[in-house]
């Protein structure tokens, strides 16, 4: 059974705008103006927080991303495909042997070890006994590794980043999603500059849930 940390984890953008801060312009302008091809001279940061801090985000669905994810837990991808308005496909426990994957843990804790380890021996008995995949993985963790694809626009994008980038998620999500910013940052950075946890971009809305650390004046984007 071969062991991964959620640093080894892998993201790559696959698709992603090529012109967006045109596509944002023609889309503004077409509420406001008889010529929906007019595009101002440039597509400010100040337009861009203007547009987050008012909360004008639907032109923003007209900007897609691909994201390939690979190396994360089925924990993970029960967390992400929670988010709306994104497509995704992941490796399917129907048609593969799934022990040919690796678990993913932080730490090699030895009863976390041993716990994955017999399930997926369990796993491959069920199945060389002839149970069938689909039904031998009801006894599969949820340590184990999947690969997924993520398509998503823009505005549910900053939805994800707003709410997984906070402190009250658990260490794989936060670093995926500080990593993935990282990424999208420099295909758009007049707006995803501006695109933090709830506490970055003003106040933080989770009342008595809050993390209890105080707002991120100083975030960075890198995990604490």
């Amino acid at each position: 059974m071969e062991i991964k940390v959620y640093d080894q984890m892998t993201i790559e953008l696959m698709q992603q705008p090529k012109y967006p801060a045109e596509i944002i312009a023609i889309a503004l302008n077409l509420t406001m103006k008889s010529d929906p091809t007019f595009v101002p001279a440039k597509f400010t940061e100040k337009l861009g927080k203007f547009l987050l801090d008012a909360d004008h985000t639907s032109p923003l669905e007209h900007i897609n991303y691909t994201i390939l994810i690979q190396n994360v837990s089925r924990s993970f991808l029960a967390q992400i495909t929670r988010h709306r308005m994104g497509s995704f496909t992941s490796a399917s426990q129907h048609y593969q042997y799934y022990d040919d994957y690796p678990v993913i843990m932080e730490k090699y804790k030895e009863e976390m070890e041993f716990a994955c380890q017999t399930a997926f021996t369990i796993y491959r008995s069920l199945v060389d006994k002839g149970v069938r995949k689909e039904e031998a993985r009801q006894v599969l963790p949820n340590a184990a590794a999947v690969n997924l694809l993520w398509t998503v626009n823009a505005r549910s994008l900053i939805n994800f980043f707003r709410q997984r980038l906070c402190l009250r998620n658990v260490k794989e999500m936060r670093m995926f999603a500080q990593r993935l910013l990282s990424l999208a940052e420099p295909t758009f950075p007049e707006l995803f500059k501006h695109v933090g946890p709830q506490c970055y971009e003003g106040k933080c809305k989770q009342g008595k849930m809050s993390c209890g650390i105080g707002p991120w004046v100083k975030w960075n984007k890198k995990e604490k």
